[in-house]
């Protein structure tokens, strides 16, 4: 199986397969490539706030992204999961590592006593998976916890995802939500666009006044 023409089911059942193969090595070296296209990305430069999943073993690291938000004074939220049988969360903000505790599913979740930030005032969206593809299309563990949460959102989504698990299409259903990006170690897949050339990519992005003024405003923050 190749990823194409399968169900949910089928997809989860292959990148289980798939997780198997990856050291700790590929997994280091993988989210560290991820990180440094996330983080020289112009919309994530741009936007003053995040939310943010902070990452399991097996997931792409968020940390390096979620310190340089801290550093950069942008605002910075986190998923916790509220308890009971709709699969919702909310966005929490943290300003430090000490503002967690393990929470469901021994994730890492905010303390309770913390602000939550209402989602239509968050600007930006970095969103786990199990899988993904060129087209935006995410694979999560089933529960449904980011499609709710995202649905209807106008913030910018983007998707964390290791090169070995990406697929040439992803299953979805009509309550998923397709991302706006979704970056890998490799490349970053803008479903709008036909080419995954990067030129394209950031013609597409980069402010009016080009490449200089980009580089400008990257090195000439708070």
């Amino acid at each position: 199986m190749n990823g194409e023409n399968m169900t949910k089911d089928e997809a989860r059942a292959l990148i289980r397969e798939k997780k198997k193969a990856l050291t700790a090595e590929y997994r280091a070296q993988a989210s560290a490539e991820i990180a440094t296209r996330f983080l020289c990305y112009p919309i994530f430069q741009q936007v003053d706030s995040i939310f943010c999943y902070v990452n399991t073993e097996d997931e792409p690291s968020t940390r390096e992204i979620i310190e340089t938000a801290w550093q950069m004074g942008k605002l910075v939220t986190v998923p916790r999961c509220i308890p009971g049988s709709e699969h919702r969360m909310e966005a929490v903000q943290i300003m430090s590592w000490d503002d967690l505790v393990p929470g469901a599913y021994g994730l890492l979740e905010p303390k309770a006593g913390l602000p939550v930030v209402d989602a239509y005032k968050i600007a930006l969206a970095v969103v786990p998976c199990i899988a993904a593809d060129r087209y935006g299309r995410r694979l999560g563990h089933g529960a449904g916890y980011y499609d709710r949460f995202l649905q209807g959102q106008t913030m910018y989504m983007y998707c964390l995802c290791y090169g070995a698990q990406m697929l040439p299409e992803v299953p979805v259903d009509a309550q998923d939500v397709t991302m706006n990006r979704v970056f890998s170690e490799d490349k970053v897949y803008n479903p709008r666009l036909a080419s995954d050339d990067l030129r394209e990519e950031l013609a597409a992005e980069i402010p009016a006044g080009g490449i200089r003024a980009f580089l400008k405003g990257l090195f000439h923050r708070k």
